[in-house]
C-alpha cells in the first residue's frame, strides 16, 4: 500500500488531475489512501471485487471525489437480457419499454428528422 501511495503522490507532483490507487482491500486502506494524497481521488467499485462497495456518502466522507462503477450497467443490462430471454422462452413478452420510448432513447426520431434535410426531389432513382 505504501508503494502505491508513493507512486500516486508522484503522479500528483507531475500534475495528475485525479489520483487512483488500485484495489484497497478494506475501509482502513481506503482512508489511508485519501488521507495520504492531495487533490481528488477516485474509487473504482466492482461489485464483489476487492474494494468495499460503500455508500456514496461514506465514500465522500472518506475523501473520494469520484466513484467509478465499471461493470454495474453492463451487469444490469445482462440481467435484464437474461430475464427477458427466460420470459420469452416461457412464451411471455417482456415489454420493458415500448417502441416509441426505445426509438426516442436510441435517437431514431432525431435521425429521421435530420435525414429529411437530405431527401431528393428525385425519389424515382434506384
Amino acid at each position: 500500500m505504501a508503494e502505491a501511495i508513493d507512486r500516486a503522490a508522484m503522479f500528483a507532483e507531475l500534475g495528475a488531475d485525479i489520483l487512483f490507487v488500485e484495489a484497497p482491500q478494506n475501509e482502513a486502506e481506503m482512508r489511508e489512501v485519501c488521507a495520504a494524497l492531495p487533490g481528488p481521488k477516485m474509487a473504482n467499485i466492482v461489485e464483489g471485487g476487492a474494494t468495499p462497495d460503500l455508500p456514496n456518502a461514506e465514500l465522500h466522507e472518506i475523501g473520494y471525489a469520484i466513484a467509478a462503477y465499471p461493470l454495474s450497467l453492463m451487469a444490469a443490462a445482462m440481467q435484464a437480457m437474461v430475464t427477458s430471454l427466460r420470459s420469452m422462452r416461457d412464451d411471455a413478452r417482456p415489454g420493458q419499454m415500448d417502441f416509441v420510448e426505445l426509438r426516442r432513447r436510441i435517437g431514431f426520431d432525431d435521425y429521421y428528422e435530420e435525414s429529411e434535410k437530405y431527401v431528393s426531389a428525385r425519389r424515382d432513382i434506384d
